[in-house]
């Protein structure tokens, strides 16, 4: 069965943000969000970066390989986005997130990278079918926090992967799409602000579009701390229909990344004829109401006379002033940084498990999995045995890790291990959580002849709408 989407995109730039570094775009095939960051508008080139390659995608060509599409066009935009950085010093550093559904037929390639969310809402239950790559997420995983205390921590912005022209390996899935079914994406700027029952509610509207303004308004109404973008698309049979033109939203639609995309929200403008080609119009508009000018800016169209000498002295003191308190908040932001990052890696350095080194042997590791920027977040106190001379039933949870709450209990782990009787009964560790969104739980759906039955969600984090069942039976894990 060949089936379609529907789809509504909207971006704003929120109450606290000067800019909008945020890019998304839907189509016929392709679903795409993207969260740069960077500072200085590199955060911007790097979204917008990403979403014009994966909407290279966006055509009428089916295939059966979804993920290698995803993937190559992923792996090119991050190769895009190392050169870029190399040619403009002012670019190093940045990065982006970016969660991705490309269709064909009744299937859906996922591919996801960093702390934007995919969600599904299917007979009124929604599942988070992305996994968070952020540090509190791997401590939830590990057992050390609880989901709650994840939503406060201190390093709950940290990120764990994400596109900045290093090698990364993305999360990549394939999912059997039914009619009826709804797919949310959005960055964090959504899901950090309004909760997993508002957002089910919100999505039982009836359009997308309906859908995707509440949304924005309610994180609007949480504070807007950062950029929210929000994608919802319904899928339903294909029955020869016209195709909507795509949309795009956000930096992507700032800088016209997208030629052929038109800017989702910006609305009929009476200085162009209805005729006007799709493509025209994504080479003039922008994204009204979706980036807040700077103050300067303003002020000129305002025409209301400020000048660098706001105390009218003629000395130009008011610059000056203005120079000083820039340099003031720079200072207080950096040192606030310092402080962070010093009081996260102090946290890392009390942390130990028991995994495998690079040579193949069972070690005591101080810190936790993973690395941020090429910077591992742990190291080899101790080396132990050979993975081979361990029980091959304890060998997957090395490979993954066994946590430890001392250095102390990390050795009793080794040593327990590493018993030399074949018959030895098998060590009872607790097995490491597979993977899981921010949202805490990412699984996702077997291909054709596996499909659950009706109201059965994708992850234990499932909530019923009214009418199913309160408790969903789980499918497995990819």
């Amino acid at each position: 069965m060949s089936l379609r989407l529907h789809f509504a995109v909207r971006s704003d730039v929120g109450h606290v943000r000067e800019g909008n570094e945020d890019s998304a775009y839907a189509g016929q095939r392709l679903l795409a969000v993207a969260d740069g960051m960077g500072g200085h508008a590199a955060g911007e080139v790097a979204s917008s970066m990403v979403i014009s390659r994966l909407a290279d995608l966006d055509d009428d060509i089916d295939s059966d390989d979804l993920v290698t599409e995803l993937n190559e066009a992923v792996r090119d935009a991050n190769r895009q986005l190392r050169e870029r950085s190399l040619e403009n010093s002012a670019l190093d550093g940045m990065g982006t997130t970016v969660t991705a559904l490309l269709s064909s037929g009744d299937m859906l390639g996922v591919l996801h990278v960093g702390d934007s969310r995919a969600y599904l809402l299917r007979e009124g239950i929604l599942s988070q079918i992305t996994h968070d790559h952020t540090l509190v997420q791997d401590l939830v995983d590990q057992g050390r926090i609880t989901p709650e205390q994840a939503n406060t921590h201190p390093q709950r912005s940290l990120l764990m992967r994400a596109l900045d022209g290093r090698e990364v390996e993305p999360d990549l899935s394939v999912r059997q799409a039914r009619d009826g079914d709804r797919y949310l994406l959005c960055t964090d700027g959504l899901s950090g602000v309004v909760s997993e029952e508002t957002i089910l509610e919100t999505l039982l509207l009836p359009t997308p579009q309906d859908a995707v303004d509440q949304l924005v308004d309610l994180a609007l109404k949480g504070g807007g701390p950062d950029n929210i973008t929000v994608v919802v698309a319904d899928i339903s049979e294909d029955r020869g229909e016209a195709r909507p033109y795509p949309l795009v939203a956000g930096a992507a639609a700032e800088k016209r990344s997208v030629p052929r995309a038109a800017s989702a929200r910006s609305g009929p403008d009476p200085r162009y004829p209805d005729t006007e080609s799709a493509a025209a119009k994504a080479a003039r508009i922008g994204r009204p109401g979706f980036h807040r000018r700077d103050r300067q800016e303003q002020a000129s169209d305002r025409g209301d006379g400020e000048s660098d000498d706001a105390d009218g002295d003629g000395d130009g003191d008011g610059r000056r002033r203005s120079g000083r308190r820039v340099l003031f908040v720079s200072t207080v932001v950096f040192v606030l940084v310092v402080a962070s990052a010093a009081a996260g890696w102090t946290y890392v350095r009390g942390q130990y498990y028991v995994g495998v080194d690079g040579e193949g042997r069972v070690a005591l590791f101080q810190g936790v999995k993973g690395s941020i920027a090429g910077i591992h977040l742990s190291s080899v106190l101790s080396p132990g045995p050979l993975l081979s001379e361990v029980a091959p039933a304890d060998q997957d949870d090395l490979r993954h890790g066994i946590p430890a709450d001392s250095r102390n209990e990390a050795k009793q782990i080794i040593a327990r291990l590493h018993t030399p009787s074949p018959t030895r009964p098998a060590v009872s560790t607790t097995p490491s959580p597979s993977p899981t969104s921010r949202l805490k739980s990412p699984s996702l759906e077997p291909a054709a002849g596996l499909v659950p039955a009706v109201c059965q969600a994708a992850s234990p984090v499932g909530i019923a709408a009214p009418g199913c069942p309160s408790t969903p039976v789980p499918t497995p894990s990819p």
